[in-house]
């Protein structure tokens, strides 16, 4: 009798799949492409569409440079729930996106065709459509369930000119306006930035205590007299326009190593720590010194009356000196004391920086006129230290706000932008947070908070790729209307937003409106924050 191997005993499947694949990127290629020709996806779809339909939206990843892990993890969970909600029997038309306007695609346009005169809308359109075609042969070795013949994208004309109508429907509802007022500025870039757009690192800066002169003071008690004020971004010294102290706090005039200062009280514990011998002259009120006291601007201003007002709910008795020098052009909290005491400022709030980051002529000190604000802070410090204003300077690290894009930092710029209100819609925001299922349950806290904090949007962009901010300027003010938004729309959608960069736009504008628009009116140039781009499409995608 012939003897059996073990193996020919055990009643095992068999398969002509090999042992190992050698080979598993051209295995799974082929798996993929059976899938396509059998049209798997289409026909699940087909089979499920009168059911219970699933509607995954997914929000476009940005088309500029190679996927990385976070567009793996991203699409991959959706993908998982997506077939698993299909094997259900739901409906799930999944429809893959792609972002394709900003600033980094400009910007690398703008690097690879340097000293090159070029058409720049057009190079980056063509540039952000090869992005897309690369992304998503990238996508198919993930897989996905969607059919890859079938996308959005925010660049194709009707997705412009539906963005275009939410811009208008939101103007209707007295949601967008034009706003002067100070905001995050990159000067690499000469663009404004969204708080979307900003990231935080460790910054070194030169922490300076400098003296301000009071003529007042001085006369008064017969001996030169100083407020001390605390600041870590010198170059706005230059552009001063008042002082600001807390009225509801307790000031010291004190003999510091022979010189009369004026603190604030918890200010004295610090300078004797600095090893300076310090002696009690008088105590005051910060409400005596409100309206009451001039001071000697560091850089002379002609015909100027430089007032100190109150600044309680900005200054902290903790930090500084309980003096705070205001420069309204390039501070938030400098800007809302300054246009409450607005009658006190010699001449208008304006802005003296160019986009770029230099100084002009409106900063009335003609040596510092041309010079970058960086170069004019190491400036300001020499030139106060040679006349013996500077207390205290020392290089301190802490968190500052960068451009998310090259790392460079951000600085608070007075510029007119358009915004969106939040504050408006932040009740029906909070209230429609409660109706979603939040997985995991702390997010919903999360959200509520980051809402609850949210100020004002600022939707304008000083760039060329993107969709336009609908608004012509007549005399230099703005025409917000709605018909006329509805139909910058209507125009867009049949030529694409190109029509109003060329200005191709302008004559047919004209003639739909011959009572509002005439040979002095102008088209505005500034583009809508791309986070607008991408934060319609839920609007601009399902509702079709």
């Amino acid at each position: 009798m012939e003897s059996k191997k073990i193996k020919d005993t055990l009643l095992l499947p068999r398969t002509d799949l090999p042992l190992k694949n050698t080979n598993h990127l051209e295995t799974e290629k082929k798996i993929r492409e059976k899938w396509e020709e059998r049209k798997i996806y289409q026909k699940v779809l087909e089979k499920n569409r009168n059911n219970q339909p699933f509607i995954l939206h997914s929000g476009p990843p940005y088309a500029n440079g190679k996927l990385h892990i976070g567009h793996f993890l991203n699409f991959i969970i959706k993908d998982i729930i997506v077939r698993f909600q299909a094997s259900e029997g739901k409906y799930t038309p999944f429809l893959l996106g792609w972002d394709t306007h900003g600033l980094p695609i400009e910007h690398k346009m703008i690097q690879a065709h340097q000293g090159q005169k070029i058409n720049l809308r057009q190079v980056c359109h063509d540039f952000a459509l090869s992005q897309v075609q690369a992304q998503k042969e990238q996508l198919k070795k993930l897989g996905l369930f969607t059919d890859y013949e079938k996308y959005y994208i925010t660049l194709d004309k009707e997705y412009e000119a539906e963005q275009i109508r939410v811009f208008g429907e939101m103007a209707k509802k007295g949601l967008v306006y034009q706003g002067f007022r100070p905001i995050y500025w990159s000067c690499g870039h000469e663009t404004a930035l969204a708080e979307a757009e900003i990231e935080y690192y460790e910054k070194k800066d030169t922490s300076l205590y400098f003296k301000i002169a009071s003529p007042e003071f001085s006369k008064f008690f017969g001996k030169k007299v100083y407020f001390l004020v605390w600041t870590t971004q010198p170059w706005t010294i230059p552009v001063n326009q008042l002082l600001a102290v807390k009225e509801t706090a307790r000031y010291l005039l004190i003999d510091c190593d022979g010189e009369y200062l004026i603190v604030i009280e918890k200010m004295v514990d610090k300078l004797k720590k600095w090893g300076k011998t310090v002696k009690i002259e008088r105590a005051l009120e910060g409400k005596d010194l409100v309206l009451s006291h001039d001071y000697l601007h560091p850089y002379s201003r002609k015909g100027a009356e430089n007032r100190i007002v109150k600044g309680d709910e900005f200054i902290q008795e903790e930090e500084g000196t309980g003096i705070v020098h205001l420069a309204p052009a390039f501070g938030l909290e400098d800007f809302i004391i300054a246009k409450r005491n607005e009658e006190l400022i010699f001449g208008w709030i304006e802005c003296p920086l160019e986009p770029n980051g230099i100084f002009n002529e409106k900063i009335g000190v003609p040596k510092l006129v041309g010079k970058h604000y960086s170069e004019v802070n190491s400036l300001v410090i020499v030139d106060l230290e040679k006349r013996n204003l500077i207390i205290k300077k020392e290089v301190i690290s802490h968190s500052y706000p960068h451009d998310w894009r090259d790392k460079s930092p951000l600085i608070y710029r007075l510029t007119k932008q358009w915004f969106i209100k939040v504050e408006a819609t932040k009740k029906e925001l909070l209230e429609n947070i409660e109706k979603v299922k939040w997985y995991p349950g702390w997010t919903e806290e999360k959200m509520k908070q980051i809402i609850a904090a949210r100020e004002d949007w600022c939707i304008s962009r000083q760039r060329k790729w993107g969709v336009p901010i609908p608004i012509l300027y007549q005399n230099n003010e703005p025409i917000l209307n709605s018909e006329i938004i509805d139909y910058v729309a209507e125009i867009v959608a049949e030529r694409g937003s190109d029509c109003w960069f060329d200005g191709s736009i302008l004559p047919l504008l004209r003639e739909k409106f011959p009572n509002l628009i005439n040979e002095k009116t102008f088209l505005g140039q500034d583009i809508m924050d791309v986070w607008l781009d991408s934060g319609v499409s839920h609007w601009c995608v399902l509702k079709k």
